[in-house]
């Protein structure tokens, strides 16, 4: 199919070119023929042969003489043009036809195949560039998508299981059905509702991005009311929570309820992986062109190698598997896509294991 279809489009582009050719051919001949004759009878009439006989004779001997030497010269000029326009023709459809069947293929959601134009088209060029960038995005998603699905029905896997064997327990009566064990469902469910509302957040921002409703804001108030939102649960565990201010700090341009969303993820996970007598920090700093809130907690900390994938969406280190953590692995990820929607950025660095962490929200001022 591939090597007809091929044809076609050469054999159409070359029909095309050969008529272009012909039309230009057969109006070239027609005017030679309809006024060489005349112009050459002048010239005779000039040099003094106007007899008739001698005239039609001559005129007779040059219209053959022309007609022959025109017949051979169009048809070689014909099967000339004609080679060039196929070799012409198979440069641009060749790459064209390889490229119609890889992007087939990407269609049917098949980027195992592999593209190789050679062309001397700027344009064609662009296109196998773009469909070279659209083929290995289609694969990392296809890669991330399916790990997803795995990391999800990990984190689904334990909770379940645990109420599972609470229900079944209390059922045969292996379990009391105490105060105890309704607070483990009642925790258990809970995580099933975050990992819940963190898919459907974290699907949203995948598609489009995070709706936000902008406005001017100190972010003194947002880090506020963050503190004291968790200022209970950090008491409860023992780990000190503080915040801190440097320099005056100008309002920006933010949706204030996202950002405090950064903000209770970023609390969340200082304090899911701060021990008991730890301490958290939540700074606020103006560096003259943009806000840094950052926390900063002397927690288990981030080994090198966890770094660049701790805001990969379900995503959870080692230390967190182990300790049985019960984070979806989804918030470090939503609050990074936050803030990009507002133009900033969150990063983190850790000196490595029992070091502590540190994560930086960066918005950027109102004029900037």
């Amino acid at each position: 199919m591939r090597s007809a279809r091929k044809h076609r489009l050469i054999v159409q582009l070359l029909l095309g070119q050969t008529v272009l050719i012909a039309v230009a051919g057969a109006t070239l001949i027609g005017t030679a023929l309809a006024l060489a004759p005349s112009i050459f009878r002048d010239h005779m009439n000039e040099a003094g042969i106007n007899t008739s006989v001698a005239q039609i004779h001559i005129s007779e001997a040059f219209t053959a003489a022309f007609s022959i030497s025109l017949a051979i010269a169009a048809g070689s000029a014909l099967i000339v043009a004609g080679i060039i326009a196929w070799y012409l023709m198979r440069r641009v459809a060749q790459p064209i036809e390889s490229l119609a069947v890889f992007a087939e293929a990407l269609a049917l959601g098949d980027n195992s195949i592999n593209v190789n134009v050679t062309s001397s088209t700027p344009e064609i060029d662009r296109l196998a560039s773009a469909l070279t960038g659209m083929a290995s995005e289609l694969s990392q998603i296809q890669e991330e998508q399916a790990r997803m699905l795995r990391d999800l029905a990990h984190e689904l896997r334990t909770p379940i299981a645990t109420i599972g064997a609470l229900v079944d327990g209390i059922e045969d009566g292996v379990v009391e059905g105490d105060a105890h064990s309704w607070d483990i469902i009642r925790d258990q469910l809970n995580r099933l509702n975050r990992l819940s509302r963190d898919v459907r957040d974290v699907s949203h921002s995948y598609d489009q991005p995070l709706s936000t409703l902008k406005s001017s804001v100190n972010p003194l108030e947002i880090g506020s009311s963050a503190i004291s939102a968790w200022s209970h649960r950090f008491e409860s565990k023992g780990v000190l929570l503080q915040m801190k201010v440097e320099g005056v700090i100008p309002f920006i341009n933010v949706d204030p309820l996202r950002v405090g969303q950064i903000l209770s993820n970023l609390l969340e996970n200082a304090l899911r992986h701060t021990p008991k007598a730890g301490t958290v920090l939540l700074t606020i700093t103006n560096t003259g062109s943009a806000v840094l809130i950052t926390t900063r907690d002397t927690g288990e900390g981030i080994a090198p190698h966890q770094l660049p994938h701790i805001f990969e969406r379900l995503y959870r280190g080692d230390n967190a598997r182990q300790s049985g953590d019960a984070g979806s692995g989804l918030g470090l990820t939503i609050a990074r896509t936050i803030a990009e929607n507002h133009s900033g950025s969150l990063t983190a660095t850790s000196e490595g294991l029992g070091h502590g962490s540190t994560f930086t929200l960066t918005l950027p001022l109102l004029d900037h």
